[in-house]
């Protein structure tokens, strides 16, 4: 789905019937990608488009992909296996697969392309940061309940998740310091979806779209509600 924020406009962009925890846009030749959960693949589509075919670019049977991360500048595409336990990377139609890493419970990746910086939430453990060689590997932030989602704000330097079983959103310094909480939902479960840009937060409390600044205490916007649950958010 499409929403325009300032219109309320909502356009079904495609459809299928599986998970999508994530999404990811490659700006230099126009798909959107994401993972499917239970499919056991990862597809794309050329946006903005009038064709919107999907395109499987990666068969992960039978692993169950869930985040993933795309670098154009490198015709890469990163992304997590949760049950598989590890995270891979292919050029962007698919080929050259390589495994890079084996890890615990790895749900979500976001890049810092402009400093070269990989950042991937352990789904029980914490948020790991690393050089995309997986030189540097470190964990910067230590969960101590469930975490399904997480964006980057590299304009100011920070990254956004939400907890899972409070509902509490966090923010931290991209080296993990400087944790705050953003703002308390008090709604334990439903929250799979994040996204940040500019001066707002974009999150998801099961079907519904939310927006709040990203100033701590502030009061949060309704926008939308859909028919199913909101699992993936990508703003742009």
């Amino acid at each position: 789905m499409e929403f325009d924020i300032d219109t309320g406009n909502v356009t079904v962009l495609v459809e299928q019937s599986d998970n999508v925890y994530a999404m990811d846009y490659d700006y230099k030749n126009r798909f959107i990608y994401f993972p499917r959960y239970n499919t056991h693949d990862i597809v794309r589509f050329a946006y903005p488009s009038k064709n919107r075919t999907l395109q499987t670019v990666i068969q992960s049977s039978p692993y169950s992909p869930s985040g993933i991360a795309v670098d154009p500048t490198n015709d890469h595409i990163y992304w997590t296996d949760y049950d598989g336990h590890r995270l891979s990377r292919c050029n962007l139609d698919g080929s050259n697969v390589t495994v890079l890493s084996s890890l615990s419970s790895p749900f979500v990746i976001r890049l810092d392309l402009t400093n070269r910086w990989m950042y991937i939430v352990e789904r029980d453990i914490g948020i790991l940061k690393s050089r995309f060689d997986l030189s540097e590997n470190k964990t910067i932030v230590n969960f101590v309940s469930r975490v399904y989602c997480m964006d980057i704000d590299t304009d100011e330097q920070r990254l956004y998740w939400i907890i899972y079983d409070n509902g509490d959103m966090k923010s931290a310094t991209l080296n993990g310091s400087d944790v705050k909480t953003i703002l308390s939902t008090n709604s334990a479960g439903n929250k799979m979806a994040i996204g940040v840009l500019g001066s707002n937060i974009f999150y998801a409390d099961n079907n519904q779209l939310f927006m709040v600044a990203k100033t701590p205490g502030s009061t949060p916007t309704f926008l939308y509600t859909d028919n199913s649950r909101i699992e993936s958010i990508f703003v742009f």
